[in-house]
């Protein structure tokens, strides 16, 4: 039976993770840290001779950024990239765009009530109202306002809703298993954090435990049924503890 390799990350540092905002949808470009961050990647990727035969993001220019900065350290930009609102971050509703410590505190510092919201499997932010204007949402969305689809704010369970069917289909079991390609997804932190949960079988209290670093590359090395032949792994443990313990507390304290 073969073994697959797939390889993902969460974009470069973007410059709202910087300013401590909430991201989501809203489209925000790299830091000149995250661009290295990106660059970085690559040079992990080309030591450990992983080599992708096709690129996935979501539609966020961080995401989109990251992917090609990677695609040229290895020499690769003729990739074929493929691009999907399936892999973009959590919609936050009405918190995109609001700075994370200030919500903690008009939530009362409740340091429960805020991790809930961020980490749970089932916690949703308050939904951007359907008669009041989403700043996220533009030309690049128009399918998904014909088709009614559109998330007004997400828990990590709605993400997994959206994207699983699409991973096990598109990317596990037609590019990866029949055509046996190499596969690199930059997405985002809920996104990463929903394929851990769903390939390492983690469960819906223990993934609120999860975070994920900016720019560090993890492996999944699956067989032909998507099952983990061994843990998955970050390519630079030591950079992924230390920015997995930043994310951790990410609003809890004044930056």
């Amino acid at each position: 039976m073969a073994i697959h390799k797939l390889i993902i990350l969460r974009h470069g540092e973007s410059q709202w993770n910087h300013e401590n905002k909430f991201c989501g949808w809203i489209d925000i470009p790299l830091t000149d840290k995250g661009k290295d961050e990106a660059k970085y990647a690559g040079e992990l990727l080309k030591q450990n001779n992983l080599s992708p035969d096709i690129l996935y993001t979501s539609k966020l220019i961080r995401s989109i950024e990251t992917g090609f900065i990677i695609l040229k350290v290895l020499g690769k930009p003729w990739v074929d990239h493929i691009k999907s609102w399936r892999l973009n971050e959590r919609h936050y509703g009405q918190y995109q765009g609001r700075d994370k410590h200030q919500v903690f505190q008009e939530l009362g510092s409740d340091k429960e009530k805020f991790q809930f919201i961020r980490r749970d499997y089932h916690g949703t932010p308050p939904l951007i109202p359907l008669d009041e204007n989403d700043p996220s949402i533009d030309e690049k969305y128009n399918d998904l306002l014909n088709q009614n689809i559109l998330p007004r704010g997400e828990s990590l369970s709605m993400v997994m809703d959206r994207l699983i069917p699409f991973f096990k289909y598109e990317i596990m079991d037609h590019q990866m298993v029949q055509l046996n390609k190499t596969v690199l997804i930059v997405t985002h932190g809920s996104v990463v954090r929903s394929l851990i949960k769903y390939l390492n079988k983690v469960s819906d209290e223990d993934i609120s435990k999860i975070n994920v670093p900016t720019g560090v590359p993890l492996v999944f090395e699956l067989d032909d049924r998507g099952e983990l032949v061994k843990p998955y792994y970050y390519l630079d443990k030591e950079k992924a503890e230390k920015g997995m313990e930043k994310v951790k507390n990410e609003g809890l304290l004044l930056k």
